[in-house]
């Protein structure tokens, strides 16, 4: 037997049914917009474990945790992490390749470019496998 489908009276009598369509209106204004980065979207990365862990170096955690506090340019994360700028640039650039960063260049008002990182996700699960 088959349920009837949804009214709107079964949305305005549901808190979950009304989040889901918040959401999903979201989304699609975002898709209108053609955004770079979805709302509500998850990033998943697929990494060698051993390569993860060699490259994920206790500075570079310490950019990924900067970051995550709200987009920041290299210049800003170098002077936060009391580090050579050029240092940051090239930590920053295997964070990227890791994929836990997205890097953009925006106009810096007068000076020409600057790039800007965020973090690709509020969160990292890592799961290893330990046999071949």
């Amino acid at each position: 037997m088959s349920k009837p489908p949804l009214s709107s009276k079964d949305f305005q009598q549901s808190r979950v049914l009304r989040e889901r369509a918040r959401k999903g209106k979201a989304v699609a204004r975002a898709l209108d917009a053609q955004a770079e980065k979805l709302p509500f979207s998850r990033v998943f990365t697929s990494v060698e474990f051993e390569e993860f862990l060699k490259q994920l170096t206790p500075k570079r955690l310490q950019l990924l945790r900067l970051a995550s506090k709200g987009a920041r340019s290299i210049a800003d994360l170098a002077l936060a992490s009391h580090r050579d700028q050029s240092a940051v640039s090239r930590d920053v650039a295997s964070l990227s390749k890791l994929g836990l960063v997205h890097v953009e260049s925006v106009i810096n008002q007068g000076h020409g470019l600057k790039k800007v990182v965020t973090p690709a996700s509020s969160t990292i699960s890592i799961s290893a496998a330990v046999g071949e």
